[in-house]
Parts: C-alpha cells; structure tokens; sequence
C-alpha cells in the first residue's frame, strides 16, 4: 500500500481586505493573485518552475478558470495547471484541502493554494428568456441559486436570522461579540501581528498597506444604533453582520521531500480537514458540524485545540459555536474576526489559515483548527500543528 506523504504549510500572503467600491476596486483579481503569487516566490527564494499547481477559490467573478489566468498574468510557466475551485465561503479552503490531497498521494511536491475575489468588480448576470427565473432584460440577479426553492433558498444573513431564533441567541451578545472582534482587530494591527503576512499593493503613487473595514472607535453604543437588516425585529444588523469585500490570499504547500530540495522551513503540518451538509436555512451552523466531524476524525477533544478561526460573516455563526462546545472564547477569533477585517467570499479560506498560524505563534500554541460555513447547507474544517524547533 503507498504510503501517504505528510503535508506542510511552508507560509503565505494576503492582500490589504478592501471593502467593496473602496481601495481595491481598481484591481481585478487575477492581479491581486498574480501580485502575491510573484511575492510569495521572493518570499522563499523559489523559482516558479519548482510549483506543481495553482489552486485558487472564488465565487462571483465573471466564470471561466481565475486560476490560470491568475498564473498567466504572473508570468509563471504555461506548463503549470491551474484550477478554480467554487465552494462559496469555503472555497479558499477547499482549495488548499485538494492541494493537501494532491501532496498527501504523492502526485503533486509543491501547490501554491488560496483564493480571491472582487466584490466591487462583481459582474451583472441575467438568467437567459429561456429561464423561468428570468424576471425581465433589465434584471440582474444579486445572488446564484444555492437551494431548491422546496428546500428553502435564503440569503444567508437570512440563515443567520433563522439560527439567532432556532439558538436564542440575543442581538445584545451578537453586538458585543462583533465590538469585540474590532477591538481585537485593533489591537492586532498596533501590534503589527499580520505584518508579515500582509503584501501590500501599488495603485499609482499610493500604497495600500492596511485593512479598510476594522472600526478605530466602535462601541456598544454605536452597535445599538444599527438597524435590523432581515424584519422590523430582528437581531441581523449591518453591526453584527458583514459587508462585502475584496481581497486576495495564497498559501505555499509542500511535501518533506520539496522541503529538504528546496531547503524550506514549514510553519505548520497540514494534519487533515473534514467537510459536510446541514439544513440550507441554517447554513452558518456548518462550522458546528464540520468540527465536530474533524474532531471525531482525529479523536481529539476540543480542550486539545490551542486556537480556533471561525470565519465570522455574522457574530451568531461564533456564538452558536461557543453554545455548541465549553471553548475559551478568548482563542477564538484572537486576532480579530471577519466582522472588522472584511470577507472576501473565495479567499476567506486562505485568510483565516494565515491568521491561524499567527494566532498559534503569539500563544505559543500547537494546534489550531479554521472553519467556515457554506451557503447552500455547507460547512468545512481544517486542522493545523504548528512547528515548534
């Protein structure tokens, strides 16, 4: 029987988050990947030729394969193939999850995998006359069709809704969850925690080096005043929930054997990742799930978990976690959550590993686990050791 290769996360970089129509709009996403896939090379003192595949996450760009023309634009070798893979939310991490994959059955040594997206270059589309759905020529859709509609389709901060009221959980936790997740973010930028990680771009004479959406001077107060977003009553605010983004992330996978011919240090072990289907109304139960599945997969407990990212498109998807399992809220989300740095739907993935292995190293932890939820009924987890010398 072949042996299954380890996999390691050598390291990787992202691109200042930028809220949509704001400092990023000027940037089509290939040129976010093919920038940092360019600057990650630099990084490690690699040559281009020594990468295998490039595996990229995105949901809402024009079709066609981002990946490959990410490759093309960053000059590298026509012979290296390239795949975009669309999981929604998950889909940055469902990238580097087949990367792993491919490295695990020893097809591939080295992968660069991520994401990207442009929520402020998002095109218009039309569903054709022929379609029942076809509302008139004048009529673009917001969003594609994730459910039947006998299931129940909803938008997902519909879905946040629906596992606020299923949960209990109040609108008074979910604002001070998200004031937390901007203060945290704050204090993680004074610190210069991700400046590592963060590539900054170029737009003429100015230099975009920092996230647009994290809130100096948010407070509870400020939360009080949002209004409901789904009905008159609700507990979904603009606050509590989050806006869209643009952004770009990449991480450089590879196996023991590219590590010593290459002579790289890894910052993690890719130990394994699990994914699964819920109830699509309540979709941001997917991290519950898909933890749960992961945990009983590697038979560890949650105790045994140092850190943990969940990526936070709405504080209730955190707060349903914590209900779920007796975890430290204090490693969750230490550095700050989606709610202050922005979701940029195919690179989340990438983002929320990057920040996981900051995470782990401020704490001299060992294990971490990022988990997303997925539109459609969708969750998925990874999860990580960080290297220790």
């Amino acid at each position: 029987m072949h042996n299954l290769q380890r996999v390691y996360i050598i390291g990787g970089l992202r691109t200042p988050i930028g809220k949509t129509g704001g400092a990023l709009k000027a940037f089509l996403p290939e040129q976010l990947t093919a920038h940092l896939m360019n600057e990650l090379l630099e990084k490690y003192n690699l040559s281009n030729n020594c990468i295998d595949e490039l595996l990229l996450g995105n949901c809402i760009g024009p079709g066609g394969n981002i990946a490959r023309l990410s490759l093309l634009q960053a000059g590298w070798p026509l012979s290296i193939p390239a795949s975009t893979i669309d999981f929604q939310c998950g889909s940055g991490l469902k990238a580097i999850e087949i990367a792993a994959s491919l490295i695990q059955s020893g097809n591939h040594d080295m992968i660069v995998a991520g994401g990207a997206e442009s929520t402020s270059l998002e095109p218009n589309k039309q569903y054709h006359p022929n379609d029942p759905r076809f509302q008139g020529a004048d009529v673009f859709y917001k969003r594609a069709q994730f459910s039947p509609l006998s299931l129940g389709d909803p938008d997902m901060i519909q879905g946040a809704e629906n596992v606020a009221e299923k949960l209990a959980i109040s609108r008074e936790a979910m604002d001070n969850w998200a004031v937390e997740s901007h203060l945290r973010a704050v204090q993680t930028k004074q610190a210069r925690i991700l400046q590592n990680i963060i590539c900054p771009l170029q737009l003429e004479e100015k230099v975009i080096d920092e996230d647009e959406s994290i809130r100096e001077t948010v407070s509870y107060k400020l939360m009080q005043r949002a209004r409901a977003v789904v009905k008159s009553n609700g507990k979904l605010t603009p606050g509590n929930s989050c806006l869209t983004h643009d952004g770009a992330a990449i991480i450089l996978m590879a196996s023991e054997r590219a590590m010593k011919k290459y002579r790289l240090c890894a910052e993690a072990e890719y130990l394994g990742s699990s994914s699964v289907g819920l109830d699509p109304n309540l979709s941001p139960l997917g991290p519950v799930f898909a933890v749960e599945k992961l945990l009983r997969q590697k038979q560890l407990s949650i105790s045994q978990i140092d850190a943990i990212e969940v990526n936070e498109a709405f504080a209730v998807k955190v707060l349903a976690f914590l209900q779920k399992y007796d975890y430290d809220s204090k490693k969750i989300n230490s550095l700050g959550g989606a709610l202050a740095y922005g979701h940029p739907y195919g690179a989340s993935g990438a983002i929320i590993i990057l920040h996981l292995l900051e995470a782990l190293k401020k704490n001299n932890g060992r294990k971490g686990i990022a988990t997303l939820g997925v539109a459609g009924g969708q969750g998925i987890a990874a999860l990580l050791e960080r290297c220790v010398e």
